[in-house]
């Protein structure tokens, strides 16, 4: 499992970070994707847990690979113009990346009510739920600024750059913690979780 979640881990980290060298983007989204395919098909493989998590992860692997030559900023934010078409492929990538959270969320919660780890099941249900939420209306505001008046747009864009940030940290760090995890409750791969989503 920990070699599962470090690979995911890692995955989430190489998508949240963004630096470009020139047109290059040296921490590329597709490789940050890959690296959470291969995390969820190993945890698929040992622990026989069917969802679309695999399925979305690799999805995004393909739509991210423009990424990589063209810097990805936030143009209803920072107010900058941009190409319609640009624009929809960028909102499409977000709510991709948040259906994927979504599905790995639920992986995490049913692996910590199968290793009887309360703990950590504590702390993963809330964070599902505030983080689904926030997102959802982080993605419901954004396409509004582009009508609204630049400086209020300026000042809330911010704002929503700065909970975004909070809850892809507070994501990053449960992840992290999800290392640890000692599966003694799971025999291999005899034991199947059932999670049909």
């Amino acid at each position: 499992m920990k070699e599962s979640f470090t690979k995911i881990f890692t995955g989430f980290l190489l998508v949240f970070l963004e630096i470009h060298i020139v047109a290059f983007d040296i921490l590329p989204d597709p490789l940050g994707y890959f690296l959470i395919y291969l995390g969820l098909e190993r945890i698929s493989s040992e622990y026989k847990i069917g969802n679309l998590s695999r399925i979305f992860a690799m999805i995004l692997f393909a739509l991210s690979l423009p990424t990589v030559f063209i810097q990805q900023t936030n143009n209803e934010i920072t107010g900058l113009t941009a190409n319609d078409g640009w624009l929809l492929y960028m909102s499409a990538l977000g709510i991709g990346k948040l259906i994927l959270v979504f599905y790995v969320f639920r992986v995490m919660i049913q692996l910590a009510q199968h290793v009887g780890d309360e703990s950590i099941l504590k702390r993963t249900e809330p964070t599902f739920k505030v983080y689904i939420v926030t997102l959802l209306i982080v993605t419901s505001v954004e396409p509004f600024l582009m009508n609204s008046g630049r400086d209020i747009g300026s000042v809330i864009g911010i704002l929503l750059i700065v909970v975004s940030l909070i809850m892809e940290i507070f994501f990053l760090v449960l992840l992290h913690e999800f290392r640890k995890i000692e599966p003694e409750g799971l025999d291999g791969g005899s034991q199947q979780i059932d999670l049909q989503v």
